[in-house]
């Protein structure tokens, strides 16, 4: 009678946990965690809530097993650099088919499916996210996978429906060049053209022109591809673009996204 009056006590102090965790009152996570130190649940619970409150983990992580096991392995790996391993555990966390989701969860995953180019993973829980809160809270993450994997039909559909929440460079650049792939040359101009914060931009003609000096030092600048700053992939992009190199273009927006991809989900 004890043990099971006892379990109904941690159910209880978990879920107040979790409540908090999922509201953001992390200080109170630690706090709870702090005054039970044998609850492995909330144990990990507050390594996760450590690393919302500070952007670090603590060393060494917790002990035992809990249904958060496999996130708080996820960040562990992901704080040493092991992109993969990390992605492994997230998907191992969202797989099992009962792990609780939030905010600061899909937050976390994102970062770590982001950093390791895992777009169908990030898409997969962006959609569950959805469904359970009804609401545009990642629409850009969502906008950047589903450009990854390529379904550039759904990422001018997302870009319509949201609109009014994407007055952002890089999403327009996204649809443009989705538009571009789809054989939309036209439409894709007009989004280039009205790229937010760049007034009057010159006509398309008058882009090629402008980048033909970048154009005509391609050769180097793709020798050193990976030494480039991020305003020169960028040059670099637009030089393919405003010459018909499409598929080079992509390649090399693709690149200036993943160097930029901080700014998404703080990673």
């Amino acid at each position: 009678m004890a043990q099971q009056a006892t379990q109904v006590q941690n159910l209880t102090i978990e879920q107040e946990a979790w409540d908090l965790f999922e509201v953001g009152s992390n200080e109170e996570v630690l706090y709870l965690a702090k005054n039970n130190p044998s609850n492995h649940y909330l144990q990990h619970l507050s390594f996760l809530a450590f690393f919302e409150v500070s952007g670090k983990s603590i060393n060494p992580s917790p002990k035992g097993i809990s249904v958060l096991s496999p996130m708080v392995e996820a960040l562990v790996n992901f704080g040493m650099g092991k992109d993969k391993e990390a992605a492994k555990q997230v998907s191992l966390y969202f797989n099992s088919g009962n792990s609780p989701i939030c905010y600061a969860i899909v937050n976390l995953a994102l970062k770590i499916y982001f950093r390791s180019e895992n777009f169908a993973e990030a898409k997969s829980i962006l959609s569950a996210y959805k469904k359970k809160y009804n609401d545009t809270t990642f629409i850009k993450e969502e906008i950047t996978s589903t450009y990854h994997l390529r379904k550039y039909e759904e990422v001018i559909k997302l870009f319509r429906e949201n609109i009014k929440l994407l007055n952002d460079v890089e999403m327009h650049k996204m649809v443009g060049m989705s538009l571009l792939f789809l054989d939309r040359h036209k439409e894709a101009n007009v989004i280039f053209e009205n790229i937010p914060g760049k007034l009057q931009l010159p006509s398309f003609e008058e882009k090629k022109s402008s980048y033909s000096l970048v154009f005509s030092k391609i050769s180097n600048l793709e020798s050193r591809v990976s030494e480039l700053t991020a305003r020169e992939l960028e040059d670099m992009g637009f030089a393919y673009l405003f010459h018909g190199e499409y598929e080079k273009a992509e390649k090399t927006f693709l690149s200036l996204t993943s160097k930029l991809k901080s700014s998404l989900c703080n990673v």
